[in-house]
This record gives C-alpha cells, structure tokens and sequence, in this order.
C-alpha cells in the first residue's frame, strides 16, 4: 500500500517536472489510484480468506460449530473467526468497538450533510428573497420617477429623480439642499460652502 503512494506521487512529481502538469488528468490519477488501493485490499482479503479456507484448526472448529446447529456457512464462519480474532472475548468486543466507531461515524456525516443541506437551502431562499426584495424596490423607484441616493461624505441619503439629465439641478425644499448631475450621470450635493460632494445610488 505505501508503495503504491509512493509510486503515485512519484509520478506526480514526474509530471511537474517534465512541464506537462496542466495537462495531468488529476481525476483519473485519483480514480486509478483508488482502484489500485482497492485490488490490493481485495487481494489480502482472498489470500486472509485462502489461508482460513485451508487451516485444518478453523475446519475442525466449523465442523463443530455445524455438530452443534450453528448455520453458518464454511466462507462466512472463516470471516468471523478473522473478525473476532479466533472467537476470543477480546476479539468479539474489538468488533463491537469498531461497529460502534462506524455507526457513530456514519451518524455524524448524516448529521453534517443534513446540516449542510437545510445551509444551502436557507441560503437559496434568503437570495431569492432579497432579488426579489430588491426588484419591489426598483418597481417602486421606476413608477415614482426617483431613487434613493447617498452622500458619499457623510452617509446622509436622499430621494432625487432618476431622470435628471446632465447638468440639470434639483433644490429640495423641504431641506433647503442643492443637488445637480454631473456630466458622468452622477448626482452631487452642495455642502452650503461652495463644495460639491459625490453621491452614489443605494444599493
């Protein structure tokens, strides 16, 4: 097993140097790997399960175990005598153990993946929710002829037309402020000392 990682990142290595790692199929090396990690797990399994198959001691012990009613078959009993260590106490509460690890394990990533689900799907509704919010808004501004903008100054936000063509001032009365649109299509507001600020629309 750690010669074949090591063969593979020695090909990978392999790769990066003569020049051709963009055109590596890093997938496939992944996916050729895990096969051959997998053929190799397979294969000491068969030769665990050979071995017990063949071992006169097991073959006594599944003979007594079908003399007393057990129903196992020959390849199954050979399996759980590896499992269980040769049927020890020690062997059957290793087992237990790692069942257990498993179950909790898998638990946990069922958990996670619930988790990670309602995430995105929250995230998916707060989205829509806010384009849709946000085209309420732009109706709203389209129907009324004015928009909200901001002071880039001082944060301060106000609702001019949004059809002033350049050049063009509008003077809030109820304010007393001054604003105007710039050559650029962007609104400014007189500071009452002579100075225009920026402003932007909010978004």
């Amino acid at each position: 097993m750690f010669q074949s990682l090591l063969s593979a990142i020695e090909s990978l290595f392999a790769g990066m140097n003569s020049g051709g790692f963009l055109s590596m199929d890093v997938n496939a090396m992944n996916a050729g790997f895990n096969n051959q990690l997998n053929a190799q797990m397979q294969s000491a399994h068969n030769q665990m399960m050979h071995s017990n198959m063949n071992n006169p001691q097991i073959q006594g012990m599944y003979h007594t175990h079908r003399q007393q009613g057990g129903q196992l078959d020959f390849p199954t009993f050979c399996l759980r005598y590896a499992q269980t260590s040769g049927f020890t106490p020690q062997g059957y509460a290793n087992l237990a153990h790692s069942q257990n690890q498993i179950n909790n394990n898998d638990a946990r990533n069922m958990q996670a993946y619930h988790q990670h689900s309602s995430q995105l799907q929250q995230q998916t509704v707060d989205h829509r929710n806010a384009i849709h919010d946000k085209w309420a808004v732009q109706r709203g501004e389209n129907l009324s002829g004015q928009s909200h903008y901001v002071n880039s100054a001082d944060g301060t936000a106000w609702q001019l037309p949004n059809t002033a063509s350049s050049g063009q001032t509008y003077y809030d009365q109820a304010s007393g402020n001054s604003f105007r649109m710039d050559p650029h299509g962007q609104y400014e507001m007189n500071n009452g000392q002579g100075w225009w600020q920026s402003m932007h629309p909010r978004g």
